[in-house]
């Protein structure tokens, strides 16, 4: 979570507290009220902490930072560190900082901390159990994260908006003037936002979801310890050869005919509804390449990236060209396209032309099953060259033979 950590230690606090917080006076119930925000965003703290490092910020759910048993330590050292305070201050002081107060404070350290921890997990892996090496997630396993579609379309994006409005609602009731419109708005958008939950639950699980890679139960974001996460890394293993000619062709191929199951949702239009389950992450034909690629973590829209920019003189982080075409650009560039031979085309990229444009791209799969979204699919599956030629009449198959690149070429 990024958003609602702050939020939900606020609704935890006001719950687990309401008694001894409600004993407080106006002013103090907004100071913990304060304070229980600042605490659940606090174990964030060590992003800024670790942008001062060599060590890259991405990695701070897998440091001791990020752990149940480095907060327990910290509410101990807070614990002491106020009753230092107390036997310091004088009389006038403690009436301010009076033990009432002090508690509700603590209590909200305690509360703020180990919310912001157990929420990472609600979606995410961490290493909370530190120094044990194992990551743990609660959900993470079951909505997993979309190589292709925005933070905002997850059920963890979802779920933070639902906190947040809570959050309001709760603000609004015990500190906002009583304001007819804003209860309304409130009191609708939460129902909106059970909806918006639902609707990127059914998304995530009709979607082929995988953006992270794991080696011995533990979170792998770089390979090769460059800095660079492996998915926008053109060059995931630092060998001097860009991600495109290290595919291992024959895992490419079992991986498409393994997720080709009539599970997943597909797009296949660029209708409305289309569009809309394009954002959610759905498979095109392009994407089940480049899936196919990340699965061996090789990322290729780097590498495309990398290219459009040397090509076009580009000067910015994003091209206007998509990725379909700056994959054919660079395999004509750099491998031979022949025509389709069914004995010796296993397992290797494809691409249709329909009087000489690409139309779509794909993988051979054997000699007549492919890899491949066509027009009417609504969901993954293979199709027989019968079944292509039949939508695209008069279309040339070739091959792009990777084997053929010089494997010296680098990024």
């Amino acid at each position: 979570m990024y958003l609602a950590h702050g939020a939900i230690s606020y609704i935890l606090n006001e719950t687990v507290q309401k008694n001894r917080v409600s004993k407080l006076s106006k002013q103090e119930q907004l100071l913990v009220a304060l304070f229980s925000i600042i605490f659940g965003i606090l174990p964030d703290i060590d992003i800024l902490i670790l942008s001062m490092t060599s060590i890259p910020s991405f990695m701070h759910h897998l440091l001791f930072t990020h752990s149940l048993i480095f907060f327990v330590l910290l509410c101990l050292l807070l614990n002491s560190f106020f009753w230092v305070v107390k036997k310091l201050v004088n009389k006038e002081t403690r009436l301010i900082l009076n033990d009432s107060l002090l508690n509700a404070i603590q209590w909200s350290f305690l509360i703020g901390t180990l919310s912001h921890i157990f929420s990472d997990l609600l979606f995410s892996y961490s290493r909370v159990l530190f120094p044990l090496e194992q990551q743990i997630t609660i959900l993470g396993g079951v909505f997993k994260v979309n190589y292709f579609a925005s933070y905002l379309l997850t059920p963890s994006f979802a779920t933070e908006i639902l906190f947040l409005f809570l959050f309001l609602l709760l603000v609004s009731r015990k500190y906002l003037s009583k304001n007819l419109i804003s209860k309304i708005i409130l009191y609708l958008t939460i129902p909106l936002t059970l909806v918006y939950i639902s609707l990127t639950a059914f998304m995530n699980l009709n979607t082929y979801n995988k953006a992270k890679h794991y080696q011995n139960k533990r979170e792998v974001n770089d390979m090769d310890y460059d800095g660079i996460t492996d998915a926008h890394d053109s060059d995931t293993n630092n060998n001097g050869i860009e991600n495109i000619f290290e595919i291992d062709e024959k895992e490419m191929a079992n991986f498409v005919q393994s997720i080709s199951t009539n599970r997943y949702l597909v797009t296949s239009s660029n209708d409305a509804l289309g569009r809309i389950k394009y954002l959610f992450g759905t498979f095109d034909s392009y994407r089940l390449i480049s899936q196919a690629y990340f699965e061996q973590n090789l990322a290729i829209e780097p590498v495309l990236l990398g290219y459009a920019q040397t090509k076009y003189n580009i000067h910015s982080y994003t091209v206007s060209r998509s990725y379909p075409t700056l994959l054919y650009e660079y395999l004509s560039e750099n491998s031979s396209l022949n025509d389709l031979n069914k004995t010796d085309d296993t397992r290797k990229i494809l691409f249709v032309f329909q009087q000489g444009t690409v139309v779509n791209m794909g993988v051979v799969l054997d000699g007549n099953r492919f890899g491949i979204v066509l027009p009417n699919d609504k969901r993954l599956v293979t199709h027989t060259l019968e079944e292509i030629t039949g939508i695209y009449r008069d279309s040339q198959i070739k091959i792009a033979d990777i084997s053929q690149i010089d494997q010296q070429h680098s990024p």
